[in-house]
């Protein structure tokens, strides 16, 4: 009985000598990477490239248009053969407006991941310095997950943000 008694007070403190190693911290991923100056910059490229994107497709429209207008406008004085090469011709516009839709939707996604990368890895690599530093076990992403109690004391962002030199 004395034995297991024993074993019992061993196995506990062993865990709470464990659970006394243990330091947690936390901090929200969004709040970071919303402030980091880097953010603020891909933002205005990504909505230039999105821009430019959009004049493109502008340009196809407005061509579509006239080509439209203009079938519709000379349509009685067309031959059989000129009104089936003008109808193709509105077609294929509209075909490559479709085409350049989604392409340029994979592009500009292409475009954010791009951009957003180094950003994203700048900021884990703070986070992995704070957590090795404050030798923390465990920083928890707040904005990813959901706590039922977090001890303010424990929030990093401001020493990864001083990391990052903001």
């Amino acid at each position: 009985m004395k034995k297991g008694l024993l074993t019992l007070m061993i196995a506990a403190l062993t865990v709470f000598s464990t659970q006394a190693q243990t330091k947690f911290g936390y901090l929200n991923s969004n709040e970071l990477l919303a402030s980091m100056p880097e953010s603020v910059t891909m933002q205005t490229e990504l909505q230039d490239y999105a821009k430019k994107l959009e004049n493109q497709l502008s340009d196809m429209q407005s061509e579509y248009e006239r080509k439209v207008t203009d079938f519709q406008q000379n349509e009685t004085t067309y031959s059989e053969l000129v009104k089936e090469d003008k109808i193709r011709e509105v077609e294929s516009i509209q075909k490559r407006m479709v085409d350049f839709q989604q392409s340029a939707q994979k592009s500009l996604a292409q475009k954010e991941t791009e951009l957003f990368t180094p950003i994203r890895d700048k900021a884990m690599e703070a986070i992995q310095e704070v957590a090795k530093d404050g030798k923390y076990t465990y920083i928890f992403d707040s904005g990813a997950g959901s706590f039922l109690y977090v001890d303010e004391s424990e929030n990093v962002i401001e020493k990864v943000k001083a990391k990052l030199g903001m």
